[in-house]
């Protein structure tokens, strides 16, 4: 069989999982590292490869009446359409969870009110930093986050974490079980979009596998970016140090068995936090990176802007520049912890040959890589999150639970 590194990248293309999204494979011959460049329709001609921003788009196949008529509202690919649509139904949600609240119905009230937080996350989170109504959305996120969890008992402990003489506000989710016990924690790293308030919500499927989850907005995302303007550095393994520091410390966690899981940009930030700190023993991504120039920012032009932003760099030529840090280029061999590399073979926001590249470089770590886990919106095969088989999850339970 002839080695990845003598085939082309359209040639590796051709490569995949016969089980989209559920088999794993730990040899590399048996992974794909390229893209499928017949499905990603490139305007070679045109500025960016004539990539719109396809993450504002809204699908119809949905059985929520707000989201749906959101999305027979909505102009595809206009932000200002976007906004409005999604701060319209936020509002509504927001007026019915105060008249159900104002009845005492403290249930329905939470309900309603997490229905305006999600939608007015939804309105914010493309929104760039000289858009007037991106704090105001993003406030209004958190208010009403808040308001339905005054109502009724969260399922979660809010914590803060000292980072650089920073407080960096998150949230900590654990199974049932008596006192004393200590759990297998899962950090969530997470992407350029995430905000912690949301995260924490979809952390039930690691809780009912017997793992606690962790979120916090780090710097570059949520709060942490938008109310303390701290940015991402290329040394992530710092966020983590701050955050085991802070694992350490409590009771109910296992420090012994610590993972760290990310979406997006998490696929650069996890790895590389992984192979600063050795007290990550299982890293799983669902969509691998190598270098953030490469991967993401020459990948999806669209996304540029938004990448400038979150690491604190003064236009894009700046970015640039300071993206040449961004990279595990002599980082990834230090990796010693088992890792999960998703990706997705048609993903049009992060090239998945930088999955490839890192399952390459990481030579010291018991590797696998699952196809179809990447970006919804990209990925055919892999289909809306919600759908998908929890791989991640089981692989995390896999190597947390069953480690002494």
């Amino acid at each position: 069989m002839s080695s990845f590194s003598s085939l082309s990248r359209r040639g590796l293309a051709r490569w995949g999982l016969l089980a989209t999204g559920i088999s794993t494979l730990s040899r590399a011959q048996d992974a794909a590292g390229g893209r499928a460049e017949g499905e990603l329709f490139p305007g070679k001609a045109l500025p960016g490869g004539g990539q719109l921003e396809i993450r504002l788009t809204a699908t119809i196949h949905t059985s929520d009446p707000d989201q749906l008529e959101v999305a027979q509202r909505m102009k595809p690919f206009n932000l200002d359409s976007w906004i409005v649509e999604w701060l319209r139904v936020a509002e509504k949600n927001e007026q019915l969870a105060e008249k159900f609240a104002h009845q005492g119905l403290k249930v329905t009230a939470n309900e309603y009110y997490l229905r305006a937080s999600n939608f007015y996350r939804e309105a914010c989170w493309p929104q760039p930093v000289t858009e007037s109504r991106m704090l105001p959305s993003y406030k209004k996120m958190r208010e009403t986050f808040d308001k339905a969890w005054e109502l009724v008992r969260p399922p979660f402990e809010r914590v803060q974490v000292n980072y650089d003489g920073k407080m960096l506000e998150g949230y900590f989710r654990k199974p049932n079980g008596p006192a004393g016990r200590r759990f297998p924690t899962v950090v969530a790293f997470q992407g350029a979009d995430t905000m912690a308030e949301a995260t924490i919500q979809n952390g039930g499927s690691y809780i009912s596998r017997g793992m606690a989850y962790f979120a916090m907005d780090f710097p570059g995302q949520g709060g942490a970016l938008r109310l303390k303007d701290l940015h991402l550095p290329p040394d992530t393994e710092r966020i983590a140090k701050a955050v085991i520091d802070y694992l350490e410390t409590r009771t109910d966690v296992d420090a012994s068995r610590i993972g760290i899981q990310a979406i997006s940009m998490g696929g650069y930030g996890t790895p590389r936090a992984a192979s600063g700190d050795h007290r990550i023993r299982a890293v799983l991504m669902s969509s691998g990176s190598y270098c953030l120039q490469q991967d993401i920012f020459d990948y999806y032009p669209p996304i540029q802007e938004r990448v400038r932003w979150i690491i604190g760099a003064r236009d894009l030529a700046d970015a640039r520049k300071k993206l040449a840090d961004y990279t595990l280029e002599g980082k990834a061999a230090q990796i010693e912890c088992p890792m999960l590399i998703g990706y997705s073979k048609d993903d049009r926001i992060m090239d998945p040959q930088g999955a490839f590249r890192l399952y390459q470089a990481a030579v010291k770590a018991k590797r696998e890589m699952v196809e179809g886990t990447g970006h919804n919106q990209a990925s055919n095969a892999g289909g809306p999150r919600g759908q998908r088989s929890p791989v991640m999850q089981d692989w995390a339970a896999q190597h947390l639970m069953n480690e002494a």
